[in-house]
């Protein structure tokens, strides 16, 4: 192959690939809970990402022990 071809081809790739409308912007959101259960934290997390600026959630975890736990959502905007 002539090298002019494959820099061609390299950067259309890299041009055709750097579409910003694929871009997102993440925050966490974090909620302390007295218990924190999965589904209890997925649906805080819904409903704080919704109700607040339309974000979506993207992932949650609970973290701590049984009697003094947080909820941490990452909620994401396109």
């Amino acid at each position: 192959m002539d090298a002019r071809y494959v820099s061609l081809c390299f950067f259309l790739v890299l041009v055709l690939h750097g579409n910003p409308t694929l871009a997102e912007t993440c925050r966490q959101f974090v909620k302390v809970h007295p218990f924190c259960f999965k589904a209890y934290c997925k649906a805080n997390c819904f409903i704080q990402g919704k109700y607040n600026d339309g974000s979506y959630v993207k992932g949650y975890r609970c973290e701590g022990n049984i009697f003094q736990s947080v909820c941490v959502c990452l909620l994401c905007k396109h």
